[in-house]
């Protein structure tokens, strides 16, 4: 975000579990004289953290400092970009997957023998499949929310129609049904007009790495030994991609030509 606007005072700051805190990015901001900010929550839906934790942070902080809160962004949402990220995704595996993108190496058949570096590895070949052969599996990381669950679903929907995709569901980790073992179960036995989908596309709508990935990964990996005979592909989350970046930028701008 920095290097897409440079002359913009960008602070990054975390809720919990990581430094720095909003605490601390509130003092810095203070401390740099400034007097008025935006709040950008890097979240896939409006849930609790969106909708009361990181507000509410924000605001009692800012209240001490004597800063002011111009308002906040929404969070992704449904937005086209984020439908054209996820679809950028989808196509790294599906079509063109090399161990660079593929967090399971080669769409899940193993690290080449010769492969010493992940730069040296060569592309897995086209898959060559269908789309009525595919089962989707969006993998979301769940809420007490019913709206944001709802979303999360919508989105699946429209990625799955964007692709022509007729057999998919959405799987949460924690907070809605269904869970991502039922997703995985069910996607390994679909079919489509009597016929079996025989590429399961595991795709989680996650921004970053870390233990939910692992978790995916390691349920991905025993649903391969068990379902041997269907291709099982794991794809990357968004992450800290430029799209990605010009998405929450766009917000701000919005959010300060609605001040106008």
């Amino acid at each position: 975000m920095r290097s897409i606007e440079p002359a913009w005072h960008i602070y990054e700051s975390f809720l919990e579990l990581a430094d720095p805190s909003i605490e601390t990015a509130m003092r810095q901001i203070a401390d740099d004289k400034l007097k008025y900010l935006t709040i950008v929550p890097i979240l896939l839906f409006s849930a609790a953290h969106a909708k009361s934790d990181i507000p509410l942070a924000v605001e009692a902080e800012a209240n001490a400092l004597g800063l002011h809160i111009l308002g906040q962004t929404p969070s992704l949402g449904t937005a086209p970009s984020v439908l054209a990220l996820s679809n950028t995704r989808f196509h790294e595996m599906a079509h063109s997957a090399t161990l660079e993108g593929c967090p399971e190496a080669h769409c899940g058949t193993g690290v080449p023998p010769d492969c010493n570096t992940r730069h040296t590895c060569k592309p897995c070949p086209l898959i060559g499949i269908r789309s009525e052969r595919i089962a989707l599996a969006m993998v979301g990381r769940g809420t007490s929310d019913p709206v944001a669950l709802n979303h999360m679903r919508e989105l699946t929907q429209l990625i799955a129609a964007e692709r022509s995709i007729h057999w998919h569901n959405t799987g949460f980790f924690a907070g809605g049904a269904t869970t991502v073992d039922e997703l995985l179960e069910s996607a390994a036995t679909s079919s489509f007009e009597g016929q079996d989908c025989d590429t399961i596309l595991v795709q989680p709508h996650l921004l970053f790495e870390g233990e939910l990935m692992d978790q995916l990964r390691s349920k991905v990996r025993s649903m391969r030994e068990r379902f041997p005979n269907r291709n099982w592909i794991l794809a990357r989350t968004l992450g800290a991609d430029r799209k990605l970046a010009e998405v929450f930028l766009q917000f701000v701008r919005d959010s300060w030509s609605n001040l106008k």
